[in-house]
């Protein structure tokens, strides 16, 4: 048992001390108020001095779980005080009044150890008391604060739609002084007749337990404005389980779903611009490969191109050009990132791709230059990007193959018969990525080809997919095209794509794909 003294004098708590039921309880002397503090109050004692009675005993009735308590009064105002605090509606029936007298007090201290035994010996159930870990907390002065300072639109409704309570900020949003003023009221009072009528539908589906909960956000025109209004309304139940009616919260969201709305017409607009730059930029995308034919009308390279972007815009770009020798000059280049930013680069290097037409046979000095010319624009623009690049130029007469790298390997070397292996182009031939640094000299490997013998060109988009942790990687690549070299040069690419997207368990390319097959003939 804790008892607790509030304002007790020496004699009072001898008293207490010495009271015979009392021997081996503790005693502690407490200062109001106690709130959040894991003190028990089983009893409580007030001494005869202890000032605002009334506040004091409308506060400990409000506990979850209220003390018995022990009033002791003044002699002389007795009756009167007593009277007052027996009557008063906010004070409970756990709290008993004594003179400060010591046979009163005796007597007083007996029928609260009484009452106290009682309570404890019935099968009480708690729980309707409220989920509150502290006892002293009043669900009272936490509901009031909160519907007295919230700025929300807080209510309680009976079964017909009448509002039992509401908060302040939701009777001064409706032109109402005080909360008061709203109950008994319904929203056809308040608010247009639509909103009201499905409010009170709604509230009819859980009053009558069709729906246990709602949420939805509605149109209101209130005091001549429209407002949104995100609601969500739950069953109001008594502590006996009874279903009285519904209880919700609604909140005002026309500033949010303005924006909101603002972010869809920016989204769709910028959805349709990059529609609209994407088949712009799939326009000027290289669609027609030239022929490369012997003076008999044989063709002296078969070349297949697969290109697949992963998002509206692509950052790989491709580029295959018919020298005016007659030979062959293909560049395939894979930008760092995706969408505008790497779009607008692979325009660049389409511009200057052309603009370096008359060095497409030094494959050296064409991608020099075209590093010089990215790296001066992008410096100019305040930007750091880059591009990784393979550029690969074919003497189809001498069946000699040229090529410079340039951040990355892009390119794999499948020979025609099984003397030799297949290997991806040479690491230590790899030079800086385009647009870096300025100044490069990029150096250039050669390599003497056979007829039946196949290059592929390819950018990242391939070897990077990934099946959770694990890539397709080179290795499978090329384990997958010297099996399939003697494919038909199309269906090999087709293969490959297919090998990649079971192996990713996926039909899509996380990255842009840009394959270019070429077989010598």
């Amino acid at each position: 048992m804790a008892i607790c003294c509030l304002g007790c004098d020496e004699s009072l708590s001898h008293l207490i001390q010495k009271f015979p039921l009392f021997q081996n309880a503790e005693i502690t002397e407490i200062d109001f108020p106690i709130m959040a503090s894991n003190l028990e109050v089983d009893l409580l004692i007030t001494g005869s001095g202890t000032d605002n009675l009334t506040q004091l005993a409308a506060t400990i009735s409000d506990w979850n779980i209220p003390p018995v308590a022990l009033f002791v009064l003044p002699e002389k105002d007795f009756t009167a005080q007593r009277e007052m605090l027996c009557h008063h509606p906010r004070v409970g029936r756990s709290i008993f009044f004594c003179k400060n007298t010591e046979a009163s007090i005796l007597d007083g201290l007996e029928q609260i150890h009484t009452f106290y035994e009682k309570r404890k010996s019935l099968p009480l159930d708690h729980s309707l008391s409220g989920n509150y870990n502290i006892n002293d907390i009043s669900p009272r002065w936490l509901f009031q604060t909160m519907m007295e300072h919230l700025d929300e639109y807080i209510y309680f409704k009976d079964a017909d739609s009448r509002f039992l309570a509401v908060s302040r900020y939701l009777a001064e949003s409706c032109g109402q002084k005080e909360p008061i003023d709203v109950i008994g009221l319904t929203d056809f009072d308040l608010f247009d007749k639509a909103h009201a009528e499905m409010a009170f539908t709604d509230e009819r589906k859980i009053v009558t337990g069709e729906l246990e909960d709602i949420y939805k956000e509605e149109l209101v025109e209130k005091a001549g404005q429209n407002t949104w209004v995100a609601s969500r309304k739950f069953p109001l139940r008594t502590r006996s389980n009874y279903l009285a009616g519904t209880f919700g919260l609604s909140r005002d969201i026309t500033e949010e779903k303005k924006l909101r709305q603002q972010l869809e017409k920016s989204h769709e607009r910028m959805q349709s611009e990059l529609l609209l730059a994407r088949n712009l930029q799939s326009t000027l995308m290289q669609t027609n490969v030239p022929d490369f034919i012997n003076t008999d009308e044989s063709k002296s390279l078969e070349v297949i191109e697969k290109y697949i972007p992963s998002f509206h815009l692509s950052g790989d770009f491709f580029s295959i050009v018919k020298t005016d020798e007659g030979n062959a000059a293909i560049l395939v280049a894979d930008v760092m990132g995706h969408g505008v930013r790497a779009a607008m680069v692979t325009a660049m290097i389409q511009i200057a791709v052309q603009q370096l037409h008359k060095y497409a046979s030094r494959p050296s000095e064409f991608m020099t230059r075209l590093n010089d010319m990215m790296k001066h624009t992008m410096q100019a623009a305040g930007q750091t990007i880059f591009a990784t690049a393979a550029y690969s130029y074919i003497d189809l007469k001498n069946k000699k193959l040229t090529y410079v790298q340039a951040g990355a390997r892009h390119g794999v070397y499948v020979p025609a018969g099984d003397s030799k292996s297949a290997h991806v182009f040479k690491e230590k031939s790899i030079n800086p990525a385009l647009g870096l640094i300025a100044d490069v000299q990029f150096s250039n490997t050669d390599m003497i080809l056979e007829t039946g013998d196949e290059i592929l060109l390819y950018t990242d988009g391939i070897i990077e997919a990934a099946m959770g942790e694990e890539e397709y990687s080179e290795t499978r690549m090329v384990e997958f095209l010297m099996e399939h070299h003697r494919d038909a040069l199309p269906d090999m690419l087709d293969s490959l794509l297919s090998s990649v997207r079971e192996f990713t368990q996926s039909k899509d390319f996380e990255d842009d794909v840009c394959l270019i097959g070429l077989r010598v003939c």
